[in-house]
């Protein structure tokens, strides 16, 4: 009973539009002739341009004037009432549509100087499990927006959550740039979103108890099943496994970082740069300095199976022994450039132990003049070093009188040839 009244919840009531002008209006949606027409180019461009120059806010103009929605719902409504000339229609314009968005973008593309994937590209080219979950919840709510006479701003949100345009336009820069990995994974996008969202569409208006159009026969219901449901199987079972392969790559990139991070500090030598391909499984490391052993290198390789990296192509490279340098001037200038770097770098380490063993002897010193002391240390005042006073801060186990104080202050003012400012500390 309490599942029943649960229930009651999830109906549409009295804000459920009438059966007859929902169909009317998803039908009328269907074509692409006068302002959905011109509408449709219009998204192209601006999907074109938008994944041009890699911006997210004229890529999402283009999802939400874009009409590619209307034959995509036809479709499934059309399957769900058994309305076949609906089904045909929508098909047909659905193809019209995206061929044209295909072409259009394909003809900018080959004329447009800019010719770089951005991100808003990229992002459209692998397809997974998870853009199969947004196409079906989209389609679910895009088509009970649809059969409800308070729309709300559902509509908007559908058309930025299942994208239909930009991943057409991709195709289209696939295409325009012969790169078939990105035209195929686009197009693979788009056709998850367009089947995703018919069987949404279908499933509601079954559900929502839509009069059919026509009936059919037991053996052409069984046959519209199998369809369907060979569609959805061909349509899914390519994105679990990129959802995987995406999965596994991202395991392995965190894998690599802990690894590089933990392992990959050699003595004499500065790792400049690191790259992570998942993809391919490799690790590649350029250090600059003399470069690693044959010894470390092994080490490192043996260290990968701590990581669950075994297998990986690990490669080690050295900055400054690139290969015929002095014949490129512009590596030359790099070389040089490094040289004097880690002469930088090993004059600072030098300076860093000469200062190290500069405050280990003076301690050592100051616990001579006063057993007391716990430990001292000497700060630099910033500006001129010989004409201000030398910090020295000093713990003791417990307070010094005052002949322990001047004893270990005219210690300070010899040793460091001028006035120096004692601060006391104790443990208590």
């Amino acid at each position: 009973m309490n599942l029943l009244r649960l229930l009651t919840f999830f109906r549409l009531g009295d804000n459920a539009e009438d059966p007859r002008t929902a169909l009317e209006a998803i039908a009328r949606n269907v074509e692409f002739r006068g302002t959905n027409l011109m509408i449709l180019v219009f998204a192209i461009i601006i999907a074109s341009v938008g994944l041009n120059v890699n911006s997210a806010a004229v890529v999402i103009g283009a999802m939400l004037i874009s009409p590619l929605m209307g034959p995509i719902v036809g479709v499934g409504a059309g399957l769900g009432v058994m309305n076949l000339d609906l089904v045909r229609r929508a098909v047909k314009h659905l193809a019209f549509a995206a061929g044209a968005s295909v072409v259009t973008s394909t003809l900018y593309f080959l004329l447009t100087p800019l010719g770089e994937a951005h991100s808003e590209i990229l992002a459209r080219t692998t397809p997974t499990i998870w853009d199969v979950l947004i196409a079906a919840s989209g389609g679910f709510a895009g088509i009970i927006a649809a059969a409800s006479k308070d729309r709300g701003n559902v509509v908007p949100g559908v058309a930025i959550a299942t994208a239909l345009m930009p991943p057409l336009c991709t195709a289209g820069y696939g295409l325009a740039h012969a790169n078939w990995a990105y035209f195929f994974g686009a197009f693979y996008l788009f056709l998850i979103n367009s089947v995703f969202i018919a069987l949404a569409t279908l499933a509601t208006v079954r559900w929502l108890g839509y009069p059919l159009h026509s009936y059919a026969d037991e053996e052409f219901t069984r046959r519209m099943r199998r369809y369907v449901t060979l569609v959805v199987l061909v349509t899914v079972l390519p994105s679990i496994y990129l959802a995987w392969r995406l999965v596994q790559q991202s395991a392995f990139n965190q894998r690599a970082q802990r690894f590089i991070t933990a392992e990959c500090t050699l003595p004499d030598n500065f790792l400049v740069e690191r790259a992570v391909d998942a993809p391919s499984r490799t690790i590649t490391l350029t250090y600059m300095g003399e470069g690693p052993t044959d010894q470390q290198e092994a080490y490192l390789n043996q260290r990968l199976k701590l990581y669950d990296l075994q297998g990986a192509d690990l490669q080690v490279r050295t900055g400054l022994l690139l290969g015929k340098q002095e014949e490129d001037p512009v590596l030359q200038q790099r070389m040089d450039e490094q040289r004097r770097m880690m002469g930088q770098l090993a004059a600072l380490q030098d300076s860093l132990i000469r200062k190290d063993a500069f405050r280990s002897l003076l301690q050592r010193e100051a616990q001579a003049v006063d057993t007391g002391i716990q430990w001292l240390v000497v700060m630099d005042v910033p500006g001129r070093a010989d004409s201000l006073p030398q910090l020295v801060s000093a713990r003791f186990d417990q307070y010094p009188d005052s002949t322990r104080i001047a004893r270990l202050q005219r210690w300070i003012n010899t040793k460091f040839d001028k006035p120096g400012q004692l601060i006391i500390d104790t443990l208590r």
